[in-house]
């Protein structure tokens, strides 16, 4: 993590990275520094569904989606087990919310606006409402839209280094509730039944998530 050091060190303001790991194991010069952490969660259904594209796509492998289900549920995925995972940040912005912000990527899509405006005063830069506040919201919306990333030619016609994949296994839907066109009912109540018990008692509930 010798990059990390450096790029804390740098006296440049505004210096942004993004990772995949659990809190517990980010440096310790990333977890207790004063930086602004912003962890965006997502349905565990539609985590696995993408998880599971994203594998055999870079892998160019044919991954049964009952063993990607039986994969996650066990805790055996990149990064860790999910809900470990997930419970990890949040339990981190109940101690800490002036540093570590927990949003849900479905309302994000369900009501964009008040998310970025959200993020933009928890990062200290707030929008001023109405008018050319507005204006700005919708051109950083635009500018981080799914529609135009999957458009710039770094995307479209770019490759990733390690396995040489084209950049375009990066984007997909970005749907919410798209496991329904791919997973039986019974892979997802038993996601369902496991999402209750490992947040049972934490406070954070994903029933809002749970579009069928």
């Amino acid at each position: 993590m010798e990059w990390v050091q450096e790029m804390l060190l740098d006296p440049r303001p505004g210096r942004l990275f993004h990772t995949h790991l659990p809190y517990t194991n980010l440096p310790e010069s990333v977890a207790r520094s004063r930086c602004k952490l912003v962890y965006v969660a997502r349905n565990p259904e539609d985590t696995v569904v993408s998880m599971w594209h994203f594998y055999n796509k870079f892998h160019r492998a044919e991954f049964p989606l009952e063993r990607a289900v039986e994969s996650f549920c066990s805790g055996v995925v990149p990064w860790g087990p999910f809900y470990e995972h997930l419970v990890g940040y949040w339990e981190e912005s109940k101690r800490r919310p002036e540093e570590v912000l927990f949003l849900k990527y479905e309302d994000l899509v369900r009501d964009p606006k008040k998310q970025v405006r959200e993020l933009a005063s928890f990062l200290g830069k707030p929008f001023c409402p109405g008018g050319d506040g507005d204006e700005v919201v919708d051109k950083v919306l635009w500018r981080s839209s799914l529609e135009r990333l999957k458009e710039l030619d770094i995307n479209k016609n770019g490759i990733e280094k390690q396995k040489q994949r084209p950049n375009t296994i990066f984007f997909r839907k970005g749907a919410v509730g798209d496991w329904k066109n791919y997973m039986m009912a019974e892979m997802a109540q038993r996601i369902d039944r496991l999402t209750q018990t490992k947040l049972h008692g934490t406070g954070l509930s994903l029933d809002d998530y749970i579009l069928g």
